[in-house]
């Protein structure tokens, strides 16, 4: 009697998953580039949206194989548990930061407004998730075959190390655009916010800490990025 049927990965739903991701990310780029819109340039330059977002896309996958391989993280089966947890700890995650824009923590122009949002927020998760998270650890994961420590703790260190990313490239960004006050803050803010998403990606998986930072951005910079411009600068 024949054994069960050993799919390719890239077949398996959880990878599956994280291919239409990136096929996704790279698709919205390519509309908004096509559209003539230059809502990448504050994150890319002047690089090419498209050629960016596919490059960190092939480059996160492959990433995302090598972490599996070391059992550090895996790219889904994180649940409805998960997913609920996912999007209440994202959406509540922005209570704060709306408040610290309430007091007048940041400029008018920090999000790209509607329609356009509608596409760059989801793709560009996926590049932040795939930057700030995935490949920094896959390189830790890398180095761990020449540490003295245990596996655990590399994964530890891993974690550590990648939560520091994207704060730092907030706190640069908002050092010429916020107050000091919040700037600090959002350094603070940011860091913990990446914790969290790496505790939802080691306990659930990489779609679901995607699925929460999703739900912030929809939150923080979709939704309310929209209504902030009338309730705050009258516009």
């Amino acid at each position: 009697m024949s054994g069960p049927i050993q799919h390719p990965w890239y077949r398996r739903p959880d990878w599956a998953g994280v291919l239409l991701l990136c096929l996704g990310a790279t698709a919205a780029a390519a509309i908004l580039d096509a559209s003539g819109s230059d809502t990448y340039r504050f994150v890319f330059g002047p690089a090419n949206p498209v050629a960016t977002t596919l490059t960190i896309s092939l480059l996160g996958v492959l990433a995302l194989l090598l972490l599996k391989r070391y059992s550090w993280f895996s790219p889904g089966g994180g649940g409805r548990r998960g997913l609920r947890t996912a999007i209440l700890l994202g959406a509540g995650l922005t209570v704060p930061v709306l408040i610290v824009d309430w007091l007048g923590g940041f400029p008018a122009d920090i999000n790209v407004p509607v329609p356009q949002s509608l596409l760059f927020y989801p793709s560009i998760a996926v590049v932040a998730e795939l930057t700030f998270h995935a490949l920094p650890l896959a390189l830790v994961a890398l180095l761990s075959t020449l540490a003295p420590f245990q596996p655990y703790r590399m994964r530890l260190i891993g974690m550590l190390t990648a939560s520091t990313i994207e704060p730092v490239f907030q706190v640069a960004w908002g050092s010429a655009h916020s107050p000091v006050w919040a700037n600090a803050y959002v350094g603070v803010h940011v860091y913990a916010f990446n914790l969290v998403g790496l505790y939802i990606f080691r306990r659930y998986g990489f779609l679901t800490m995607y699925v929460f930072r999703l739900a912030y951005y929809l939150v923080w910079h979709v939704t309310w990025g929209h209504i902030r411009l009338a309730v705050l600068f009258g516009a």
